[in-house]
């Protein structure tokens, strides 16, 4: 016996590796010499549990790459052994154990790490990012930071409201946090809707069940949205604050879409489309709806969270225009915010990265403001929103995969 390359051990070895030891030991004589020769020489020199312990582990990925070559050119042996392993203990256990090297949630996690790390050095442009925060007050910009970590557990509470099951709020705020790494390869709102059903999955919740979860938790934010959007337009119109009037070239533009759309709908292919996309949503969405309107507890609790979530981020744009010295009221906000990340969301890049920067520079020079002072809102929003929250998210992601919910 020759001992070769013994930096290679391990100090105390874990069970699963003196198993693969073993396994790959029994896989090499048996090429050698044959499966009953080589088996027999195991269980002359192990307790009978050991030998037991090979059986699911005599498969190509748990044996060396020298090994593996020498197996293939005998295939039948690993079938072999495990049929005489059989006749030697009857009780054993041959059927193979799920062995990867890399599990899909370590290959999802390095990939968006290097998508990251990626997206960070050819993407940001420190320079501006520079010029903008020095150029503004940095107490508004803490005030801005720290609603922007208000959406967190915002969506977490409309997350719990309407899952099917009981969790923790904790979690489920760590799950929308780890939606700010995720966003980095993923369309803007996609990250945190797959994060989401991933945990119900995780935690026993059928696959149609958190489906169904999830596009009401989407549904109900969209909902939530709108009737904001609608009530702040109503304060704005009763109170002594300066209105958003609509110039008569948008009223006209938004008449135009509006018979459009109407008159689409008159065409029956139209009509077909749209119910081929909207009604499997309501199909997998309205049993959820149902079920939680019976509890008024839980709409109050999910009402309360899109709520907070979604005036966290215009409450946030609202303090970076302050840090600049520039003021809108509540409703011009909103509406510059919302519609423009609708539409920069709407180009599927990883995170609405560019496309939401210019959403919102329009928006806020269409409101009056020179287009300097709005390019440089535009950025210090993003930064303090979406690049300052990256590694918190990162951090999310590692705690809840330590603890097996992702």
């Amino acid at each position: 016996m020759w001992i070769t390359r013994w930096e290679n051990g391990d100090v105390a070895s874990n069970q699963l590796s003196r198993r693969m030891d073993l396994t790959q030991m029994l896989a090499l004589l048996a090429v050698r010499v044959g499966a009953a020769r080589a088996l027999q020489s195991a269980v002359d020199v192990l307790p009978a549990d050991d030998v037991a312990a090979i059986g699911p582990l005599l498969q190509t990925p748990a044996l060396p790459r020298r090994t593996r070559e020498e197996v293939r050119a005998h295939p039948k042996v690993l079938t072999e052994l495990r049929s005489a392993l059989v006749e030697l203990l009857p009780d054993a256990d041959v059927q193979p154990e799920q062995l990867l090297r890399f599990g899909a949630r370590t290959l999802i996690t390095i990939l968006l790490t290097v998508v990251a790390v990626y997206i960070v050095l050819t993407t940001v442009n420190v320079e501006e990012i520079t010029e903008a925060i020095a150029g503004s007050d940095w107490r508004w910009s803490v005030v801005a930071f720290g609603l922007g970590l208000l959406t967190f557990p915002g969506a977490a509470l409309a997350f719990v409201a309407f899952a099917p099951i009981r969790l923790p709020v904790w979690r489920a705020t760590l799950v929308q946090a780890a939606g700010a790494f995720v966003a980095l390869a993923a369309p803007a709102g996609i990250g945190p809707a797959a994060l989401n059903l991933r945990m119900l999955n995780r935690r026993g919740v059928t696959a149609s069940l958190s489906v169904a979860t999830v596009a009401l938790v989407q549904v109900s934010q969209f909902v939530v949205t709108v009737l904001l959007l609608l009530l702040l337009s109503v304060i704005s119109g009763t109170s002594n604050a300066p209105r958003f009037t609509p110039s008569p070239t948008l009223l006209l533009v938004i008449g135009i879409v509006a018979a459009l759309v109407a008159s689409s709908l008159l065409v029956p292919a139209v009509r077909t489309w749209v119910a081929a996309k909207t009604l499997p949503t309501v199909r997998q969405t309205w049993p959820r709806l149902i079920a939680v309107v019976g509890h008024p507890w839980r709409m109050g609790l999910a009402v309360g969270g899109n709520v907070v979530m979604t005036m966290g981020y215009v409450l946030a744009f609202d303090a970076c225009l302050a840090a600049f010295g520039q003021d809108l009221t509540l409703v011009q906000v909103a509406l510059i915010y919302l519609v423009g990340n609708a539409a920069g969301a709407a180009v599927p890049t990883p995170g609405g990265i560019g496309t939401i920067e210019i959403a919102l520079t329009t928006g806020l020079t269409a409101g009056g403001l020179n287009p300097g002072v709005a390019a440089s809102v535009a950025l210090l929003f993003r930064v303090l929103t979406y690049w300052l929250r990256i590694p918190i998210g990162w951090v999310a992601m590692r705690v809840l995969q330590r603890a097996g919910d992702l």
